[in-house]
């Protein structure tokens, strides 16, 4: 009788996604899962044929985290002030994540209101206030105008490339929502 496995698929699947979380994508392989679970990599193509198959697992794992560090997002009159700045806090404190999800070509060949109306979009949509119509026209075009701002932030500041604090950060979301509001009817 072959020895039990002691190395499970979602001992796998967790581990990559901490590999992920840490070093970033480019260092999830075979060899890395297998020095973080003390094993050789035999177990882990046991588990998955191939990288690509755990790559997707990995993937649909962050973005389930994504969604659930939105469940923080208070709601109400400024839902989608509060959604951007948890957007860019989410870039800020898991970059590599961010990374993984949002600037990895997990979402080549999709359009925009493919991204805008997912899961965790709906979850933020659920929470807007009664005054706002959450299917009309402007509400889209606030929630999507705020979404491509806050994303353009994240963006610069996962790569570098900008060096604001969170207070600057906030203040410029503040500004930009105060403006996107204005045009919502019944406001």
């Amino acid at each position: 009788m072959p020895p039990k496995q002691k190395i499970t698929k979602n001992d796998v699947l967790n581990s990559a996604f901490e590999i992920v979380r840490r070093e970033g994508v480019e260092n999830l392989n075979a060899r890395n899962i297998a020095k973080n679970l003390h094993c050789s990599t035999q177990p882990i193509f046991t588990c998955y044929e191939n990288m690509n198959d755990l790559k997707t697992d990995v993937f649909e794992m962050a973005n389930r985290y994504h969604k659930n560090y939105f469940n923080k997002i208070e709601t109400g009159s400024d839902i989608f002030l509060n959604a951007g700045i948890a957007y860019v806090e989410f870039a800020l404190e898991e970059a590599n994540l961010f990374r993984f999800l949002f600037m990895s070509g997990n979402f080549c060949g999709k359009q925009l209101g493919e991204f805008v109306e997912d899961d965790c979009n709906n979850h933020i949509a659920s929470g807007m206030p009664a005054f706002v119509e959450k299917a009309s026209p402007a509400a889209q075009a606030v929630f999507t105008d705020m979404w491509l701002y806050a994303h353009g932030i994240a963006t610069m500041l996962v790569t570098n490339q900008l060096a604001f604090d969170k207070d600057q950060i906030k203040v410029m979301l503040i500004r930009v929502f105060e403006r996107l509001v204005e045009n919502l009817p019944n406001r």
